[in-house]
Formats: structure tokens, sequence, C-alpha cells
């Protein structure tokens, strides 16, 4: 783990909260930053800035099977296209139990995280960017992030 003490040259973090929440559009979500004027973050030391949108998160990955946990990390690049880049899909019975952690997915190159969410499914499978974030179907959670954490999600 490197302490911000450490960090000497570049830096790779988000500076404000995105604010992640559901978009107008239910299978997609948005940044919505608290202070109302988007977000600042920096990429390899270099200052950026994400204007808030709504459906400007749009999950492309595969199916996430039914009763199954995934951590779904946001990241942006320099030019603003948002990307969430899906992690490990574990048991969520086995979450819950203490029995499986669900661990943080690396960020895609020359990106920075700036939030994750979590979508367990219920009894039926989540379909990326068809399935609503909301409703009897899954369980969201959004996580606004100024790094990526050191240690997984144990709950």
């Amino acid at each position: 783990m490197i302490n911000m003490s450490e960090l000497v040259r570049g830096g790779t973090v988000c500076l404000g909260k995105a604010g992640l929440a559901i978009a107008t559009t239910t299978s997609k979500a948005k940044t919505a930053a608290p202070n109302g004027a988007g977000t600042d973050f920096a990429i390899k030391g270099i200052l950026y800035h994400l204007a808030d949108a709504d459906n400007n998160i749009v999950f492309t990955a595969a199916t996430q099977a039914a009763l199954y946990s995934i951590l779904y990390l946001v990241c942006v690049t320099a030019a603003n296209v948002i990307t969430a880049v899906p992690g490990t899909a574990v048991l969520t019975a086995d979450i819950t139990s203490g029995k499986s952690v669900l661990t943080w997915p690396e960020a895609t190159a020359s990106t920075c995280p700036i939030g994750a969410i979590r979508v367990d499914a219920g009894a039926s499978a989540f379909v990326a960017g068809t399935t609503a974030l909301t409703g009897g179907t899954v369980t969201v959670t959004y996580y606004d992030l100024f790094a990526v954490p050191d240690a997984p999600l144990t709950s």
C-alpha cells in the first residue's frame, strides 16, 4: 500500500464525490456530484473535470447469474469516457456468511476510478444494459471513491 506521503510524482485519484446514483433510464447510472459542479479527478498527476450527466454510466458486461454479486468499478478517461469494469462474481450467500469476499476490480489503463456499483442479483439474472437497477430483481449499492480501496468488501 502506498500512502499519500509516499507519492512523489503522478497520482490517479478522484478529488470529489461523484454522486453515483440510478439514472433516468433505470438500466443505467449517472454522476450527480453533491457540490452541483461535477467531479474533479487526476490521472497520472494531471487534473481533469467530469460534468454531471444523466445516463452516462452504461453496463456492458456479460449477464450476471442469479444469486451472485459483482462489484463494477466506474472509471473515467481524460476525455470523459466512462466504463463500468466488472469484478469477479461471488455467491451473495457466501459473502453474507463470511465464506467469501468481494474484491475490487482493477482499473483500466489511463483511467481514474471515481466509484463502484455493487449489484446483487436476486432470483433472476442481471442483464447488463437491460435489467433495471431498482426493484425486486436486484439490490444495488453505490460507492463514491477517492481511489480503489485496499481491502475487499466483507459483507
